[in-house]
């Protein structure tokens, strides 16, 4: 980076001070050596800025976010955000477990999606940071709150490696009784940079591990079954450029088990800015989502100065489990049980080409 290269403007921590549910909030600014910058907020361990540079050495924020605590309150609930404790939608609000059946609350239409209205989303963590590079977020999940079984203890980590990549680590703990978990960071990524108008049409990404996706049903509930990628729209085993092709939302298992090292699932490239995302996890699925459903709400989604988010405006690429797995036995489980700890690593590793 030259010593001329303008720095983009960052967001300020005192304006996201305050409190939600009688919890305080806070903005955390994580640096590396190489000046990248990541901005973080404990409502929700939500990533609201990414600062990068280009492949001239020029920096931007490839994050979609808000400016302050009552645009992060009043914006969209999922920018940024790490998910949970089930990312996804679970149809009809429910599924039965060891034979007792569990009615969560819908926010989805008839349906429960990202842990529902009182989901990791919506929930403030205790954060400590305990370096300038790292991030440690706390939450305890109980049933009484958000219907799942069981409790559960979240800890999360950010940490911002000097090779320019953000490394996303959690472990899920069953205090009493076992439940289903699946959590994943659902980042608003735009490698060209946030701004009016800027899109991802002249991204390209590849999802080189995934043959088939996840077949889905009304309102985009996983049936259980797959769909191969053979001759498929959306298949992204080769790069596709995002402006050829309709609007993602889908479910791409990772060909092979899942592992305790984390793998490649998906790399990203932008043909204007030469920034790349390479994203790797021990997760066994991929989401990945163009946001097409981005801002069509009557009320305009207004973030970071005054940036009307619009669709396709950004990518999310959210590693996790299976979707509604648990009303789908044929679709690998994740019940989180005492002794029995959910852990996964998810890294988004920035650079440039060309």
């Amino acid at each position: 980076m030259s010593p001329s290269t303008p720095f983009p403007h960052l967001l300020d921590p005192a304006r996201f001070e305050g409190e939600v549910d009688g919890r305080p909030t806070a903005l955390f600014l994580l640096r590396n050596a190489r000046g990248m910058v990541v901005a973080i907020t404990n409502l929700g361990a939500k990533v609201l800025q990414i600062v990068v540079p280009d492949r001239h050495g020029a920096l931007a924020d490839v994050a979609l976010g808000y400016d302050d605590l009552p645009g992060v309150i009043g914006g969209s609930p999922s920018m940024g955000a790490f998910v949970g404790r089930y990312a996804g939608r679970i149809g009809g609000a429910r599924f039965t477990l060891d034979g007792r059946e569990h009615v969560l609350d819908a926010n989805a239409g008839p349906h429960c999606i990202h842990g529902g209205p009182r989901g990791a989303r919506h929930r403030v963590f205790d954060a400590t940071q305990t370096d300038a590079h790292t991030l440690q977020l706390r939450h305890i999940f109980r049933s009484e709150e958000d219907r799942f079984p069981g409790t559960l203890a979240l800890a999360l980590s950010y940490r911002l490696d000097d090779d320019n990549a953000l490394v996303i680590e959690h472990t899920a703990t069953a205090l009493d009784e076992p439940g289903p978990a699946s959590f994943t960071s659902h980042i608003y990524f735009n490698l060209d940079g946030v701004g009016e108008g800027s899109n991802i049409h002249r991204h390209v990404l590849q999802v080189p591990h995934a043959s088939e996706v996840l077949a889905t049903g009304a309102d985009g509930i996983a049936t259980g079954a797959t769909v191969p990628l053979d001759g498929h729209v959306h298949d992204l085993r080769q790069p596709r450029r995002l402006g050829d092709l309709p609007d993602i939302d889908l479910s791409y298992p990772l060909d092979g088990a899942a592992t305790d090292t984390a793998r490649l699932c998906a790399r990203l490239h932008s043909e204007a800015s030469g920034r790349t995302l390479d994203v790797w996890t021990t997760e066994p699925l991929l989401q990945v989502y163009t946001a097409g459903q981005l801002g069509v709400a009557a009320k305009p989604d207004v973030g970071k100065r005054g940036v009307r988010h619009r669709p396709r405006a950004a990518v999310c690429l959210e590693p996790q489990w299976f979707p509604n797995a648990p009303n789908c036995p044929a679709l690998p489980q994740n019940v989180v049980a005492p002794g029995r700890p959910y852990r996964a690593t998810t890294v988004y590793r920035f650079g440039v080409e060309g």
